[in-house]
Parts: C-alpha cells; structure tokens; sequence
C-alpha cells in the first residue's frame, strides 16, 4: 500500500498521545529510491480501527499526519518525498472513539539523491530532440554524464540537455549521473527510442518478367494459363486482413519487417477465429478505438488469451496507425487488445508504457468506417464487464443489447494487390483470371492488346501489357513458307502460277509456290472458292487427303455438291492423322458411263 501527503481527514493535524490501544512497535523506515520510503511495523493491538502515519524532517519536533490506513495493516509506502532528505517516521494506532496508542517508535531514514527525469523518452528519426536530465536536488548539482546516445544526440554537461537531430532509429539505453556538492552521485538509466513514420504509401510496381506477345490459333484448343505469380508487388505492404465490422470493412496493412513478433501474434488470434464476433469495447473520440479482447455476448465474455508477446515500437502512433493494447507498467504485456488510432497520439502513447506497438495501418477507406464507430454514442456497461465503460452502441439500446454493440462479423487475410486483366478487343481476344494464372480466348483473327492491372488497397495503379495475335490455320500454314512478297501470301493469291490459289493449296496440303498439278482436278471455281474434281472410278470411289486444320468437323456429305448429274455421292472420312483428312467419295448407283464431279467448298475457318 502506498501513502501519499494529504490523503486523509487527518491530514497536518497534531497527533495526540493518548494511551489507547497498544503503540505498534519495531518501526523501520527503509528509502526504496529517492521519492519513496517503505515502513513496516509490529501490530500489538487488536482493537485498532486504524493506524495514522506521522512524519516529521529534523530539526522539527512535531510530527504531522500524513493519514490512516486500515486496521490490520503492518506496511505501507510513502511516495512523493523529497531526495537528499532525512525523515522521522511514527506510527499510531487508534480505535473506533478515536482513542489514540502512544507513539511506536521513531524509525530514520535518508533519502538518496535522485535522476527525476524520466527512465524512458522517444524521439524521431530526423527530427529535432530536446531532453533535460533532471535531479532529486537540483541547487547542488555539479555536472551531468551519460554513457550511450543515439547517433545526432550529444549532452551538455554543463546543463544536463541532450539535443540534436537523431540520424538511426531504434533504441539505446545509456547510464545517466549526475553529480552534486560534495560528490555525490545520482544514477539511473535513461532509454531513448527514435521512432519513424509509417511507411509512405507506394504504388504497386512490376517487379517480374512481363509476360512475352502471344500467337494464338483461332479453333485451337485453349493453352495452358499464364502464371503472373510475382509480376507485381506492393513495395509497402506484404501481407494485410479485412475485419469486417456493423459499420463497413477495415483493412489492415501491416509491418511485419517493423514489428515481426506482434504481427505473427496479431494473425495467429485472427487464423484460430479468436476474434470473429468481438466487439470494439472501448471508444474515445479523438483518440482511439479498441478491441480484440471480449465477444458480443450475454456477459461480453473474455476472449482467451495467448502469451504475451515482446513490445516492438519502432512506428511511432500516428492517425490512422494500428497498436496493440497493454498492462499499466509492463511494457512487455500485449496479448489480443488492439486499437486504432484516430488522431496523432505520439507526444502520449510513444512515451508511455516504453511505447505502443504499431504493426500496422488502416488502409483504404477504412479511416472513415474508424471514424464512424468513434461518432457513436457510447455506454457504460461496467455492471456486465468492467472494462465496457466506453462502449460504442449502435441504434441507442436502452440497456445492454449485444447485438447494439459494433461487432467484427469477419476476418480474413487480405490480399495486398487485386488484378485484372483486360483486352483492346474483346471479339479478337478476351482474358480471364482465376487468382494469378491468366487464360486467353481466342475469338477471331486480329491482334490485341492484353492490360494487366494491379490495384493495391489504397487503390493506386501499375499497368503492365502485351500483344495477343490471333491466327486462324491458314496463317499459320502460309507462315511457314518463304513468299516473295506479302501480297504472295494472301489466300487468293497463285504465287506459283499453276491455277491452285493459295487456299486450295492449303486445302490439298500442297505447296504453294512449287507449280504441280493434280490429275483427278478438273477445274477450279474460284471466284466462289469451290474446288472442283472428277470421280475417275465411279465404282470404288475416289480419296483424296485434305488439310486437317482447313475443315471443321462435321457431316461431310453436307460439304460437298454435285455436278454433271452425280446427284447423290456417298461420303466417308477415315481417321485424322498428321497428314490430315482422308475423304472417299464414289458413286453409289453407277448407271451411265461418263465422268463424274464433286465439288468441295474451302473456306477459311
């Protein structure tokens, strides 16, 4: 228990010396540092209501009250004293008439000299620092030292101030002293931290090989999928989870290179479901609002806790920035609790505890979803749990309704890039995404342009793209000959004069610029691409081999017409091979002699 001036009705009054109960005896006082004195004593009454505690600083003879404590009480502290100072201290015992024991005995302390100044300060990485070392007795000091610095700080010792532009962030923790008249010396160590700004918002950048120009056949099957695994990156977030709350989406983006330990703390709550139907229990507009620690239920039970994990601040606590909650003077205690900040809260929470750990940021819009649970009213529902003094409400319940609170209804990882991929011409190409892997459908000849785009979570852009070419089987068969000349190429041209354009060549898997002749051709209708030739065995039918790629599968005897009063041909086909399609026409009625004509129709597929 600790006692300080001023904290009873009895305060800097007289003590009396009446002889009513027993005086406590073997008083010790005992300075646990320069502003605080323990006591300890016997009890050798039992009738006592209390015990006043008395104080006097020599030369006075009189001691004045510093108040009571409890009946039963054999200890106490004594804070707020004064360093370099001898205090008297007595303890009196008194009953419920107010009669007073005599004086216990009088127990002697002095207290050392002390650093004052804080044990813990932040500052910032490039920013301007002032810090002063401060005494218990500053009117006799004589100098001040300490034994590590961050990098750009330097100490008057004249003065006691550190002050400089700090140029290396992290934590140093040096021994101060300070001396005084006579030599005297007071220690303590100080740690500073230098903090820095969370990490500038970067766009997404392309970070991989862009995929090459794609040939494509039209009629083809589909290829396999382009993988863009790794083409694009988001050079300030590796890793992010939407919580989704009554009020809209939260989606954190975290530090996992600045706080590598609370973020792995932070996922394993969210992975295990720990806080699926939580409630933000705390709200202080123009501050923070916080939760993680208890659900949305009859009694707001506690959600169970992990061990706590090592304090890591090195962000300092910005808007908009993520941290996780802790105990009152145990650095090291987060466990589930997280808040957001909605203001700037550095000059507080930086200094404070040895500092808040920010492992993360709300990205998005989700400030203005913060923003929005921090506008609702709030309740004090201590009465079902201590720690729901300040809870947000949604809808003004009239009593303790869970389902009033501001619930998280989900959680989930987030990926920090969306992709989309889109086409200049949709009828030639058109792209799909399933994840990374990027698949192309080829719909007509032409060449398009494939845009890919990554959208991080604060929507900024990169763009990356390629072509797509579209080629149907005749393209591809008239690439693999060398033409003279572009126009050699196209379907209807004869490059090499033997009456066959090209597209009948292509059809008949001949070549196109080495002249030939085929016997069982009669003629060539080529204004209406017809391919004309005669049955030269009515009986055992005529094959002839055509090009795969050129004819679609299908009911051949619906491909084919005749000519010169064949009226009715019989159509087989055999098995596609490499060579291509065999194609057996023969008459089935031969009744008068003569030549016969089919005539096939070749298109481009």
């Amino acid at each position: 228990m600790r006692l300080s001036v001023c904290l009873s009705a009895l305060c800097c009054l007289p003590l009396l010396a009446t002889a009513a109960p027993l005086a406590p005896s073997s008083l010790t006082a005992t300075a646990i540092n320069y502003s605080t004195v323990a006591l300890a004593w016997n009890d050798n009454s039992n009738n006592e209501a209390g015990f006043i505690i008395g104080q006097r600083i020599p030369p006075a003879a009189g001691f004045t009250s510093l108040g009571t404590i409890g009946a039963g009480t054999t200890s106490v502290e004594i804070i707020n004293r004064t360093g370099n100072t001898t205090y008297d201290f007595v303890v009196v015992a008194y009953d419920a008439a107010n009669a007073q024991s005599p004086f216990s005995n009088v127990a002697t302390v002095t207290t050392p000299i002390g650093v004052t100044s804080s044990n813990f300060r932040a500052a910032y990485l490039q920013k301007p620092f002032s810090f002063n070392l401060t005494s218990s007795n500053p009117a006799t000091v004589t100098g001040y030292a300490i034994t590590a610095l961050p990098q750009g700080l330097t100490l008057t010792p004249a003065t006691g101030l550190i002050s400089g532009t700090p140029t290396t962030a992290g934590k140093t923790t040096g021994q101060v002293t300070i001396t005084h008249t006579g030599g005297a010396t007071a220690t303590a160590a100080l740690t500073i931290r230098v903090f820095v700004d969370p990490p500038p918002l970067l766009p997404p950048v392309v970070s991989g090989t862009v995929p090459a120009n794609q040939s494509l056949a039209l009629g083809a099957p589909t290829g396999a999928p382009l993988s863009l695994t790794g083409l694009f990156t988001d050079p300030d977030v590796s890793s992010a989870a939407r919580l989704t709350t009554d009020l809209g989406d939260l989606d954190f983006a975290f530090y996992p290179g600045s706080a590598p330990q609370t973020v792995a703390n932070f996922l394993g709550y969210l992975d295990r479901g720990d806080f699926l139907n939580t409630i933000f229990h705390r709200s202080i507009p123009g501050f923070i609002i916080q939760a993680g620690a208890f659900r949305a239920d009859a009694t707001a039970s506690a959600v169970p806790t992990q061990p706590p994990v090592v304090n890591e601040p090195n962000i300092t606590n910005l808007r908009g920035t993520i941290a996780m909650a802790k105990l009152g003077g145990n650095p090291n205690s987060a466990t589930n609790q997280f808040f957001v900040n909605l203001a700037n809260n550095s000059s507080n929470l930086d200094n404070q505890n040895e500092g808040f750990t920010v492992f993360g940021r709300v990205a998005g819009n989700g400030l203005t979803v913060a923003d929005s649970i921090a506008a609702l009213p709030t309740k004090d529902y201590s009465a079902i749990n201590s720690a729901l003094t300040d809870a947000p409400v949604r809808n003004n319940p009239p009593s303790y309704d869970p389902a009033s609170l501001v619930r998280l209804n989900t959680t989930a990882l987030l990926a920090p890039l969306a992709l989309s991929a889109t086409s200049s011409l949709p009828a030639v190409v058109t792209p799909s995404l399933s994840g990374t892997d990027l698949t192309l459908a080829p719909l007509s000849r032409g060449t398009a342009t494939i845009t890919l785009t990554a959208t991080d979570l604060d929507s900024q852009t990169v763009t990356s793209s390629f072509e797509v070419t579209v080629k149907d089987a005749y393209d591809l068969w008239a690439a693999a000959y060398a033409f003279g000349s572009p126009a050699d190429a196209e379907a209807s041209a004869d490059p090499d004069k033997d009456g066959l354009i090209n597209l009948t060549e292509f059809a008949l898997a001949s070549s196109p610029i080495q002249a030939g002749t085929n016997s069982m051709f009669h003629g060539l209708d080529q204004g209406h691409l017809f391919l004309r030739f005669f049955l030269r065995s009515p009986l055992t039918g005529t094959t002839v081999t055509l090009q795969s790629a050129a004819f679609p599968a299908g009911p051949w005897t619906d491909r084919w017409s005749s000519t010169e009063g064949f009226t009715h041909p019989w159509i087989t086909t055999g098995t596609t091979t490499d060579d291509g399609i065999t194609v057996t026409a023969k008459d089935p009625a031969p009744l008068n002699p003569g030549n016969r004509y089919l005539r096939l129709k070749i298109t481009r597929p």
